[in-house]
């Protein structure tokens, strides 16, 4: 199968919580790339990178057979940002910002699924349309709005946005966290927000918070527990649970293992202390992880 992902290539300055500050390629493209290629998925990228990606960089993902041809090269600077990561939150600096996907990318992509994850103004509205349009022989669209809540100051510091206006229609599997729901719903949290999600026609709503993943499908809650893990580094994380998640379901069928593969990859994840693309995890490592979390799922059926 193949999953196309619609994001920016990023060049991170990660400062972790241990001190050390590490240059690493990253953004959606790479971390859900990178892990959609364990579990075996070809990848498709729709980004946007400019001639100051380093070339080490560029085999980095070639390497893991992430191909990026030359229509996705512009004659801009590649997306950067500065991280500074505080245990299970991050402060961001935008340095840079490469130039928008278009519509026209869309267009014509063989693929069977897509995962929308802009970082910050590259996922127009009129291209999450076309995504929405061109779902893929799967008919699945996962979406991590992250970046449509994301404003930044002229000193390139990013906050977030109180309230966002977007239309879900059309789209399969979300996953938000408390910010990026309360933004979506008016203020709504915990399960309250995630049915007020699922009434736009979402399938699949997947919930984090701090020691817990959550996922509301049909009238089924389930929620995963984690303890507190001694990590360096949480960047991308996010991106392995939604990559990971998409390819587990879209293999099995079965949103209980999907949701147990989503957790337990970034549990094995989180584990690895590496910091940047180095802290995705092994393909049996994650599988090894899942099956502890299948067998320790919670859920409830709800009225």
């Amino acid at each position: 199968m193949r999953i196309a992902i619609a994001s920016h290539i990023v060049l991170d300055m990660i400062k972790s919580t241990d001190g050390r500050v590490t240059e690493s390629v990253g953004g959606p493209a790479c971390y859900c790339g990178i892990t959609s290629r364990r579990f075996g998925f070809d990848v498709s990228l729709v980004t946007r990178v400019g001639n100051d990606l380093p070339i080490e960089s560029f085999n980095l993902l070639q390497n893991n057979d992430i191909i990026l041809n030359d229509n996705m090269r512009v004659d801009a600077p590649t997306t950067k940002f500065q991280i500074e990561s505080q245990g299970d939150s991050r402060q961001l600096l935008l340095g840079d910002k490469c130039q928008p996907i278009s519509v026209e990318d869309i267009h014509d992509m063989k693929v069977d699924c897509w995962l929308a994850s802009p970082v910050i103004d590259e996922l127009p509205l009129d291209v999450l349309t076309a995504i929405k349009q061109n779902k893929g022989k799967r008919n699945f669209v996962m979406l991590d709005p992250q970046g449509y809540l994301r404003v930044v100051d002229h000193k390139g510091h990013v906050t977030l946005k109180n309230r966002l206006e977007l239309d879900l229609s059309g789209i399969n599997a979300i996953k938000v966290d408390n910010q990026e729901m309360a933004a979506l719903t008016g203020s709504l949290q915990g399960l309250s927000g995630m049915e007020a999600l699922q009434l736009n026609g979402i399938e699949f709503v997947i919930y984090t918070e701090q020691r817990a993943i959550h996922l509301l499908h049909k009238k089924m809650h389930y929620w995963l527990s984690m303890h507190d893990i001694d990590t360096v580094d949480s960047t991308g994380v996010g991106d392995i649970l939604c990559g990971s998640f998409s390819c587990a379901y879209l293999k099995e069928k079965d949103p209980v293992w999907a949701i147990s593969f989503g957790a337990g990859a970034v549990k094995a994840a989180l584990e690895t202390r590496q910091v940047g693309l180095a802290k995705i995890p092994s393909m049996s490592k994650i599988e090894q992880t899942a099956s502890y979390f299948y067998n320790a799922i919670g859920f409830q059926r709800l009225s």
